[in-house]
Formats: C-alpha cells, structure tokens, sequence
C-alpha cells in the first residue's frame, strides 16, 4: 500500500484568503472538452519496488506492506505551498483524501484528463491517470491558482527598462538559425548578416544572461531525471522547482524583460551548440571541444540530431510568440491593461520559462549529455503538449490585446470625430487651409492639373479660396465626373476650386489602379494618397455631411465655413450661378425662376435651345416601346402639318438610365424618327436635373420647418416637377410638348396619342385659343376616371417627406419602400 503524506494542513473550516487574481481557467475549452469531476485526480506516487529495478541514489525506498513509518514533510522553496498534496482521513479531516485532491485540482490551468481523447486516452478507454513513466506520473498537475501566486511572489519590478524588442530579435535570430550538417557535401544556405548596429548595447545584462544560462545548465545536469524526481517517497517536479529558481534571478524586471532575459540566456546555450556542430568538420579546436561534449556520437546519427533541433526549434518559436504577445501588452495605455491580461501573463510566464528547461534539456540530450539520442515518445509528447499549451495562452492574449486595441483606436477615433465635428461648426477661422488640413492629415499634398502637366502641391494651394469638395467613392462618380468636365469653364475657376476626395472603407490595390486612372485626366485637385484618409475623416464625412454612395459637393467658404454639405442640386441646376451655394442664394434663385420649357432643358440640350430660340415647338418624349414611339412621332408629324406648326420632337428616355436605352436611341435615330439627347450620360443629366430639383424644393420646405403636403399645393413649380419624375418611371410612354415661355402640355403616352388622334375635334379651339391652350384642355376632357401614378424618388438623407399629393387627383399619395439592383 502507497504511504500517504501530510503537508502541514491548516486547521479544518479556516477559509482561504480571497485570491486577489480572481482567476479563471486560463485555457478556454469548448464544449467537448467538459471535464468531469472524477478525471485527473492527484494521486500519491507509490515508491519504486524492487521489481521495479534498482533506486538511485538519494532518492527514498518505500518501506514494505504493513510498516508503518512516521510522515515525512517535503522541504521546497515555498514550505508553506501545497503542490499536489493528498492530506490523509483522519479525525480532524473527515472529508476523503481523494475529495481534497479533486477540490485542488478544479483550478488547474492544466486541463484534467480529456476521457478518451485525452493524452491518458490513448493508453485505452477508461484511463484516468496520465502519462506513467516507470510507475511515476510524467507530469505533476499544480493547481493554477497556488502557482501563479508563487510566480506573483518572486515578482517585484523596479524602474529597471531596456531595450527587449531588440534583444528578442537577436534571440529569434539564433532560434531560426540553420541546423549544421557534418557533411560538407551537402547544400548550405545562402549567407545573410544582419546588421545590429541599430541595436542597444547589453552590456549591461551579460553578466546576468550568464548566470541565467549557469542556472540552467546546473537544473538540467542535477535536477534528477528530465521529467521528474522523487523527494523522500514523493513525486514532485523538479522543473517547477527549477523554473522558481530561474525567475527569482529576475524577479527585479518586469515581465516581458524576465522572459527575454531567460530566452537570451537559452539562446546562448543553443547558439554554442549550433557552432560547435558546424565547425566541427574544419577546426580542430572545436573537434576537441565536441570529443568533450560527445558530440561526435551524436554526428554520426544526423536524423536523430535533426528530429530532435527541429522538434525543439517548434517550442523555441511557440515561446518567442508568446514573448512577443507579451511585449505588445506592456505596450498598452496603464488604463488598458485591464485583469484579462493581468490574470494571465504570470501563468504564461511560468509556462515560458518551464519550457525553457525543456529546450534546454533537450539541447543536452543532442550534444551528449544524454545517452538515448532517439527521441522518445515521451519527450515528443512532452514537446507537443507544452507548444499546444503556449499557442493557446497566446491565442487567448492575442484576442484580448486585438480587442484592447479596438478599443483604444476607437477611443482615439471617437476623439478626432468630435475635434472634425468642432472644427467645422464651432470653431471660426480665417482661412479654409486649416480646417482643411485637419481633415485631410496625415496626407499633405494634392495633385493638380491634367495629363503631363500633372503635379504634386500643397494644401495651401487652396488658401482663400472658395473649395467644392467632391467626395464620393470610386465605383459611382463617372457621370458626374463626365458632367462636371464640360461644365468646368475658366469662369467656373475663376469663382472656386474643386478638390476630388475619394473615400472608401477598404482599399485594395485595384483601388489604388483605378484612382490612378480616374484622377489621371482631371482638370481639378485631387487628394493625394486617399487609401491613408483616417477613419475618423471617414465616418465624419459618412455621418456628419451626409455620404453614402451618391457624391455629394460640400461647399466651404474661404474661411472654411461650411456654405453647403451638398451643393449638388444647385450646380445641376442653375450651374456657376448657384455660387455662393448658401440656403439664402437658394432662396433667391426660385424666387426668380419660372417653371418653363427652357428651364426644364438648360444644359442639357444645345440643339434644343437652338429651335426654342426659332420659336419652334419642342416635344419631349420617353418610353421603352419602340410600336407606341412609332406611332407617336408619326401623330406629330400630322397634327403639325394639318395646324401648320413647326414641332422638333427629343427623345429623352427614362429615369436611371441603362443599356437597355441605347438601342431604342439607335433606331429612332436609324429610322429618322426624331431628335434625342446626345448620350446616356446626357440623358442622366436631364434626369438628375429634374431630382436635383425635386429636392432642392424639399429642401426649401424643410428650412421653412413645412410638413406635409399643403405647402406644396401652393407650389405649382413642384407638383410639376413631381409629375415629370413620375414619367420617368413609366415603360409605357409620355410626352410634353411648349414653346419657349408658354404653356407647358403633358400626358401619358396612350392619352396623349389619343388626343392628337382626335386632332379634328379640338382643333376649331386654337384660333381663339391657340395650339397650347386647345391641346391641353382637350386632353384634359380626356382624363380617364381611374388612374395608376406613382414615383420613385431617391434616398436623400433627411429629404424624403412624409406625404405627397397625387398629380392627378390630389390626393395622397401611399408610401412603399422599394430596393432595387438592376445590373445589365
């Protein structure tokens, strides 16, 4: 029977003290991996038999059956630490010794047995204990908590600070070190120096990375076996006695710097190893040195030596990751430093400097200190487990720094936010260049001119001037880009700049390919560099002005007070004569318009203009079926040679615009049916002009704080616009037909053609009351009792009112909402 030991137990019923950690299972575990509450059990290590083999020397030999020996107290660093323990029943502890083990081991940051897919599982079903080597447990399963509050002991920093990135580079760098081969045939790497000449002096810490690499080399030459080694009876682990040992030789540094230090001080010992292997073939010195070391046996096994370096290589790298995590949490604000990580790194420290001892004691086993240079399944497992151990600490910290630098950049960027916000509403200047630069920084220049003559300048370029921000992305600016070319005269210049800003959310090289073609032959500034526009410019724009996919024109005086966040309808409309683009500008400008034929087509149409100033009728048409087009154009050429008028006919096709325009475009002008507007991007202009007015109107509403629909019963100007943008939407047909500033005639397409059709009844009206006049009261008399009108108006932020009159009968219109993705 095993013999129990006793760890000084504290009196039955004291409570512990409150960890001051508040420590959870520091590796996550799925839902798989629930552990149950009898696995992984502590259990007592009976002492070696005689059938066992021979005890080595120092290490204690179990009494026989029946003898009964007084308890023996196991001496370590920290008498008062119970690592693995198993307290005896007796009167003054009641509860089982198996009871008390299972409490201890509920915190362990080692998982307990995983069943049958755990390490144990694969020595059969139902195993519960782990790896046994030799009737020993290879591994000792400390209760987390206990542990990292002995690692939190030896710990106490002062304002010690050096430079650990470098040095840690320089140990990667003798991690990632090429594994020498002692044939002198086989292929070598090229060779690559480093230049360190930018790295800090350690000359400070040689001393100390010596005496690390001193202590390393004495636990690993006198710690009892690689795995473990019995102290009076009891198994205990001697690399968690060594691994206090190593960190008490740093307890001064702060975490990340203990961690180089020791990883310096490991790769001290494995660069030794690596040059002595490397020379060996060519210098007789290190010949000598390596028949000292034995290495020479372990030469002439070169699959051996490599199975070994590259397993050990693999926990080399897993413990620099992790480092290197670490390093990155010290590099936090204090304030972001929250318990997820402060509960976490002294365990991983632990970790890193435990397999420390295991790199090191492998690197023995391949330069001669160990007898069996084939790997064992035991050290390959033990390699495994640990480097699965440190990438999923290192998974863990790294979520949490990601999600500790989400929140950092979004404090910093809700902070540039409210400074954009504060700068272009509250804070006066007296040029547009600063607010300009905060916006745009950290970019500093623009690009100017077209072609060849295209150059870099600077932001002050603008200084004074009145600026057209042109923002918009880069997937839906090419008609207004194609627009705003044949409107960009030397008047416009001569009144204000424009300056392109490209945003986007993500930019990917393709990006960069087409910003590089679109603003290639822009007469205008373009932002140089947009990719680097940061995110608070960004949502700032996005939120604050308004934009999401349709480019807008933010108009800034030139003292960079904001004029307009969309200057847009006003330049489609009245173009150079909207400036200065102000609300008050706006105002002004309705109140002298009329609502007219040739307000209706200016910019749009030269030719158009042309016949107007003849004194020539201007019909405007649309729709998709070319049998009605047909028909409609033949019904004009008659009515106008039976009322001896001149009528030019212009097809102006439909809202939005596709490829499915061009070819009805085509066959009228094939068939010399009528005139049309030059292009599709002629005919989107048209179009958005019409939109553009739309809600410049709603606009002018809204400042007035007009609700509803009964504002706009006074404005005839409006309910015509409302019904041209319901035509725009019809398939079927429509037409509209006035000269110069008379009366402007409409109807849907089969209406309209069934009056001119019936030409002869109407047509004893136009002498008294002339062509206009007679047309529409006819078609008026004509008005179907039931009528279907509806309209599509475009998403504007904060335009889309509540209610809309029907232009036909008055009353209101019912509200859909409507998502469409027409691709051709």
């Amino acid at each position: 029977m095993a013999k129990r030991f006793q760890l000084n137990p504290k009196p039955f019923g004291t409570n512990p003290p409150a960890d001051p950690l508040k420590r959870v299972s520091l590796i996550p575990r799925s839902a798989e991996q629930k552990l149950t509450d009898n696995l992984g059990e502590r259990r007592p290590v009976a002492a070696k038999t005689h059938e066992d083999g021979e005890q080595s020397d120092g290490h204690h030999v179990a009494p026989p059956p029946n003898t009964v020996e007084p308890p023996t107290k196991v001496m370590d660093h920290e008498p008062e630490t119970k690592i693995g323990s198993v307290v005896p029943k007796t009167a003054h502890h009641p509860h089982s010794s198996e009871d008390i083990v299972d409490a201890n081991s509920r915190h362990s940051l080692v998982p307990r047995s995983l069943g049958d897919n755990s390490l144990g599982g694969r020595f059969g079903p139902g195993k519960k204990q782990a790896f046994h080597r030799n009737g020993r447990p290879m591994f000792s399963l400390s209760d987390d908590r206990v542990m990292a509050d002995r690692v939190l002991k030896t710990h106490s920093p002062d304002m010690i600070f050096f430079d650990v990135k470098s040095l840690l580079s320089v140990v990667d760098d003798i991690f990632k070190s090429h594994v020498p081969s002692i044939d002198s045939s086989a292929p070598k790497p090229s060779l690559v120096f480093k230049d360190y000449t930018d790295h800090v002096s350690f000359e400070t810490f040689a001393d100390l990375i010596d005496q690390i690499s001193c202590e390393i080399e004495c636990k690993c030459l006198h710690g009892g076996d690689s795995h473990g080694m019995k102290t009076t009876g009891l198994h205990l682990d001697s690399r968690n006695t060594a691994t206090f040992s190593v960190l008490s030789m740093v307890s001064k540094y702060r975490w990340d710097a203990k961690l180089v230090l020791i990883l310096a001080a490991l790769a001290v010992k494995y660069g030794v190893f690596l040059l002595l292997a490397e020379t060996y073939a060519t210098n007789q010195l290190t010949k000598s040195l390596a028949l000292i070391k034995q290495l020479p046996s372990i030469f002439s096994r070169q699959n051996a030596l490599h199975q070994r370096l590259d397993k050990t290589r693999v926990l080399m790298q897993d413990m620099v990751d992790l480092t290197t995590t670490i390093i990155h949490i010290h590099q936090l604000p204090p304030n972001h430093i929250t318990a997820a990580f402060t509960d976490h790194v002294p365990t991983a420290v632990y970790w890193i400097v435990r397999c420390v001892l295991i790199c090191a004691s492998h690197i023995n086993g391949a330069s001669g200190f160990k007898q069996d240079q084939i790997m064992s399944f035991m050290e390959v497992s033990e390699i495994h487990e640990n480097s699965e151990r440190l990438r999923k600490i290192n998974a863990y910290l790294l979520e949490q720094l990601k999600k500790s630098h989400l929140t950092i950049e979004d404090g910093i960027m809700e902070d540039e936010y409210q400074e954009l916000i504060q700068t272009f509403t509250t804070i006066i200047h007296v040029d547009v260049v600063p607010p300009l630069i905060r916006l745009l920084r950290p970019i500093d220049f623009l690009y100017h001119g077209d072609g060849a003559s295209k150059r870099r300048v600077g932001i002050n370029v603008l200084t004074q001037k009145h600026v057209l921000l042109l923002v918009s992305d880069l997937e839906n600016i090419e008609k207004e880009l194609y627009i705003l070319e044949s409107l960009y005269t030397e008047a416009w210049q001569q009144s204000f700049e424009i300056l392109w800003v490209p945003v986007q959310d993500f930019w990917t090289e393709a990006d960069d390919a087409k910003f590089e073609s679109l603003h290639s032959n822009m007469k205008w500034y373009v932002l140089g560099e947009p990719r680097r526009l940061r995110r608070s410019a960004v949502r700032f724009v996005r939120q604050w002005w308004g934009f999401k996919n349709r480019p807008i024109l933010i108009a800034l005086d030139p003292k960079g007070q904001v004029m307009s966040t969309n200057a847009f309808p006003m330049v489609w409309i009245w173009q150079p004569f909207a400036h200065p683009f102000t609300t008050s500008r706006e105002r002004d400008l309705w109140g002298e318009q009329e609502w007219n034929l040739e307000f209706l087509i200016d910019g749009t149409d030269p030719h158009s203009l042309n016949q107007l100033v003849e004194g020539k009728y201007i019909c405007l048409y649309g729709g998709e079926d070319m049998q009605w087009i047909r028909s409609f154009t033949s019904l004009w050429r008659s009515v106008a040679k039976a009322a001896n008028i001149q009528v030019e006919m212009v097809y102006v096709g439909k809202r939005n615009p596709k490829k499915g325009i061009q070819p009805i475009i085509n066959t009228i002008r094939d068939e010399n049916l009528s005139h049309t507007l030059p292009d599709l991007f002629q005919i989107w202009f048209f179009w958005t002009r019409i939109e553009s007015m739309w809600e410049s109107k709603q606009r002018m509403l809204k400042a007035h704080g007009t609700k509803g629909f009964k504002e706009e019963e006074k404005d005839l100007v409006l309910q015509e616009i409302v019904a041209m943008l319901g035509f725009g939407g019809e398939g079927d047909g429509w037409g509209l037909v006035s000269r110069t500033s008379d009366l402007m005639v409409r109807a849907k397409g089969n209406l309209f053609s069934n009056g001119l059709a019936e030409y002869n009844q109407w047509e004893v009206n136009i002498p008294t009351h002339g062509f206009l006049k007679a047309l529409n009261d006819h078609l008026l008399m004509r008005l179907p009792p039931h009528h279907c009108t509806r309209f599509m108006l475009p998403e504007t932020a904060g335009i889309i009112p509540n209610e809309v009159e029907c232009t036909e009968c008055r009353r209101t219109m019912e509200k859909y909402y409507l998502y469409q993705c027409c691709l051709e």
